[in-house]
């Protein structure tokens, strides 16, 4: 490495480090917005698929009506999937 370089490391190693740091955070942050992105589109597939599982079991056509108490059911369980992928990816 040449007395140049090291002399702009030693001058800008405080600046090249708060670079990084921000290249990280944003590389962290554009991570989990993914995953969390990839968790709702999750729980909105196991949504149809719980949904179309029951209106089979009721010997109707998928995308039914469903009884309200069973709809009931699916309805939370997305809901509180929904809040999982929430509170384990967000920031907020």
């Amino acid at each position: 490495m040449s007395e140049q370089t090291k002399g702009f490391f030693v001058t800008n190693w405080f600046k090249l480090f708060i670079v990084a740091f921000a290249v990280a955070l944003l590389l962290i942050y554009f991570e989990r917005e993914s995953a969390l992105d990839s968790c709702m589109e999750q729980v909105g597939l196991d949504y149809s698929k719980a949904w179309d599982f029951q209106c089979n079991e009721a010997k109707l056509k998928e995308n039914c009506s469903l009884p309200r108490l069973v709809a009931e059911g699916i309805e939370k369980s997305k809901n509180t999937r929904s809040e999982l992928c929430i509170k384990r990816y967000s920031f907020k």
